[in-house]
């Protein structure tokens, strides 16, 4: 269960398909340089999301983990968002916009390679799945579907409306993108525009989960586990 901007909710059906294999694949990445780079503690891949960037590769581990269990599955309560939280939620549709980009460059090799839906495929239908019934009958949402990409379009940009419109319906807004700022600050000043903000006294300081180098690979066996369920 997670605190998303449409309430509390466990992600479900093509919308959890998508996100789950956005997951897997970052932890896939994130194995691949465990052994060289866990002693140096920062992995050499940025999502341009600076909050999560700055984190080491076993709190990209954790925050992965913590992140899978509680949008994926049906948790007993909702973890309190933090910044480093919300960074990773960020940081996975970075990597689901990274996976079109190569898509549309790379599309005949993979297609030949890959045996599921095409990356855009699934943007789409997680898009779709996102609205309510009353959505599709609204005129203006009609209309918005009516020029969403087909799956063989080839321009980013408008596939980047449609992926920030899904992280949009998680993310409650991106306060994360503001922990410079804050941190940096007058604790008085930055007290006073939290308190105007609505952001809570930890949002920023909130540390992200650092599992011990020796249990890494036991995580990211958990968090494989988790995603490479069968969708509700």
């Amino acid at each position: 269960m997670w605190h998303t901007s449409r309430g509390d909710r466990t992600l479900c059906g093509a919308e959890a398909a998508l996100v789950r294999r956005a997951i897997g694949n970052m932890v896939d990445g994130i194995l691949m340089r465990v052994d060289e780079e866990l002693e140096d503690g920062v992995i050499g891949v940025d999502t341009g999301i600076a909050v999560y960037d700055m984190c080491s590769t076993s709190q990209r581990v954790g925050l992965l983990h913590q992140v899978a269990k509680h949008l994926l599955t049906d948790t007993d309560s909702a973890l309190v968002l933090s910044a480093p939280l919300e960074a990773t939620i960020a940081a996975i549709f970075v990597d689901i916009r990274d996976q079109v980009a190569m898509e549309i460059e790379f599309l005949p090799q993979l297609m030949e390679t890959e045996d599921q839906p095409t990356w855009r495929r699934m943007v789409l239908d997680a898009y779709l799945s996102t609205l309510a019934p009353d959505d599709l009958e609204n005129k203006v949402w009609a209309e918005m579907v009516e020029q969403l990409p087909t799956e063989d379009c080839r321009f980013i940009r408008r596939w980047e409306h449609v992926i920030d419109s899904l992280a949009d319906a998680i993310l409650w807004d991106r306060d994360f993108e503001l922990a410079d700022q804050f941190l940096d600050s007058d604790p008085v000043s930055a007290f006073d525009r939290r308190q105007v903000l609505g952001i809570s006294d930890d949002y920023f300081t909130r540390i992200a989960p650092d599992p011990r180098a020796e249990d890494v690979r036991r995580v990211v066996s958990q968090t494989r586990a988790i995603v490479r369920r069968k969708p509700r």
